[in-house]
């Protein structure tokens, strides 16, 4: 077993390095019983790093690793036992459709309209292929990340990731157990006025305050079964705390421990945390059980550390990846009342998984090479320079760069495809011939869906752009709102009544080509919708081209 943690513990973060535990508990042997041992184990002076699935409250489906370790090492010492260095993250795909989450949210209320319970949180799995060095990966998502309970775990081939920012019980030295549930999101947004909006919104949102203050009273009275009398208090409620791409509301409730409580009764009384069911717990975790089609596994479980100085800390596993045989997973739910809505449902659950994506995302600019010249290239070195600023990857000099590249290469005739990658380990040029289409016909679909970031920069994060084949590889999308957004390899362009227009919806990647011809006032705005585009087309009142700066214009035809 390898760890590699940065937990906060009396509000200062820690980071410790474990590697050759002097013994590993597992599911061999009864959770009560293994927790009972790493307790012993921290007495004596060790430290136990534990992992405890979701399911494992259900004591036939108990699943689990709790490693004993003297002490922590060093850095290098940890460094010297790491992988191959890089890693990729493959597309991801949902376990069920958005059709089927917004069905089961609709369930979930309707098990709330009929009193079954007050709220349930309701969560969905992702996966999708991964190669490389997982450790690359913990840090480069903890390096975007302001969560107070990482954690890199990996063991016998199945490797943990968790960048957690919420804790689900501190205990201290003076036996004082505290715990900070989680409750209430909101997006945050590049332009500073809409990011102000979104906190205040959630600062004053009586929906999420309900939310927040139902688990609140759970995990009051789960802390009363264990806490002194008249020792449980709410000093913190309603607090925003602000993360990368998400504001999130948090409230802390602490409690005095009876005296010779063990860490497994308090096990019993707590887990799993009640801020990932929902109210009331027993029953809601039946109707969890019920909908869910996948299980947690570890995501929604608890990861933790039993320090040597006998403090105890447990973190909630979200935003956590659990990687095994080539295969990564990773889950996102929200909580749901009965005034939810369950296309915002849907939505918070896209903005969640913005987390993961911002570990693989490599910028791209693909570039047309014509006997030795590169069309547009300063439009192609501002659009990166843009994209590399968003991501905070640094500076790069694309057209230092390619100018050299293409001279080297002595690409001075001929017609090439030119592509540029850049991320935090720099440029990359490469280049080839200009790929033949298979076709040019292309299919409309849609709605379009994706953080914005991916809509807005050309990443090498392709999932929000399905649908094509190698019969069809051209896809034309529209948006939730039925509007013509783009193509699935550039920019659509309208030829009507003798002007050329492109939408103007701002969700789409903008184009070189398209910024080119709009600069010089040759590409005007207008939107169009699917039913209006349709029957322009059908009628021949207009013509289609795809447009991007290594084709640069072509002639679609279009079916519906």
């Amino acid at each position: 077993m390898r760890v590699h943690a940065k937990f906060t513990r009396n509000n200062i973060q820690e980071e410790l390095y474990f590697i050759n535990p002097i013994k590993v508990l597992d599911e061999s042997s009864a959770l009560d019983d293994a927790l009972v041992e790493a307790e012993a184990a921290q007495q004596s002076g060790q430290y136990a790093v534990v992992m405890i699935d979701y399911e494992s409250h259900d004591t036939s489906r108990e699943s689990f690793k709790i490693g004993i370790f003297d002490a922590p090492v060093s850095r290098e010492a940890f460094m010297e036992t790491r992988g191959i260095g890089s890693f990729e993250l493959g597309p991801m795909h949902f376990s069920e459709t958005k059709e089927q989450t917004i069905e089961n949210i609709e369930k979930v209320r309707g098990y709330i309209r009929d009193g079954h319970t007050y709220q349930a949180n309701y969560t969905t799995r992702m996966n999708g292929d991964f190669t490389g060095d997982a450790h690359t990966l913990y840090e480069t998502l903890v390096a975007n990340n302001n969560g107070g309970y990482t954690i890199f775990i990996e063991h016998e081939g199945h490797t943990v990731v968790s960048c957690s920012p919420e804790l689900f019980f501190e205990i201290d030295g003076n036996r004082t157990i505290h715990t900070r549930p989680m409750k209430g999101t909101a997006p945050r947004f590049e332009e500073k006025h809409k990011d102000e909006e979104s906190y205040e919104f959630l600062r004053n949102s009586k929906k999420d305050q309900a939310e927040n203050v139902m688990i609140v009273d759970l995990l009051r009275n789960d802390i009363s079964r264990i806490s002194k009398p008249k020792t449980v208090k709410t000093p913190e409620l309603f607090t925003i705390e602000k993360y990368k791409t998400v504001y999130q509301m948090t409230s802390t409730v602490v409690g005095e421990l009876h005296e010779g409580l063990g860490l497994n009764k308090i096990f019993d009384a707590l887990f799993p945390c009640g801020s990932i069911t929902g109210a009331p717990k027993i029953k809601t975790m039946e109707i969890i059980e019920a909908l869910e089609t996948t299980e947690r596994g570890i995501y929604c479980g608890a990861i933790g550390i039993l320090y040597s100085d006998n403090t105890t800390v447990f973190n909630v596993p979200i935003r956590t990846l659990s990687i095994k045989d080539g295969q990564y997973t990773y889950a996102a739910g929200g909580g749901i009342t009965y005034n939810s809505s369950a296309e915002s449902e849907y939505d918070e659950l896209l903005q969640k998984t913005k987390f993961l994506e911002q570990a693989k995302v490599t910028l791209i600019e693909t570039m047309r090479i014509d006997h030795g010249y590169v069309p547009r290239l300063e439009l192609h070195s501002e659009r990166l320079k843009k994209s590399a600023e968003h991501f905070r990857y640094g500076r790069v000099n694309l057209i230092h760069e390619v100018n050299d590249y293409v001279n080297n290469q002595m690409l001075l005739s001929g017609v090439y495809r030119l592509r540029a990658t850049f991320d935090r380990n720099g440029l990359m040029l490469s280049h080839d011939a200009v790929p033949e289409l298979n076709s040019t016909n292309a299919k409309v679909l849609g709605p379009i869906e994706g953080p914005d970031d991916f809509l807005r920069h050309k990443t090498t994060i392709r999932y929000q752009y399905f649908g094509s084949t190698d019969d069809t590889p051209l896809i034309l999308y529209y948006n939730n709102n039925h509007m013509i957004t783009e193509f699935n390899i550039g920019n659509v362009v309208v030829y009507q009544n003798g002007t050329y227009y492109t939408p103007k919806e701002v969700e789409i990647l903008n184009g070189v080509m398209r910024e080119s011809l709009l600069q010089d006032g040759r590409l005007k705005f207008k939107d169009y919708s699917v039913d209006e585009l349709k029957s322009l087309y059908q009628e021949e009142e207009i013509e289609v081209f795809l447009i991007n700066s290594l084709r640069e214009m072509i002639p679609v035809s279009l079916f519906f």
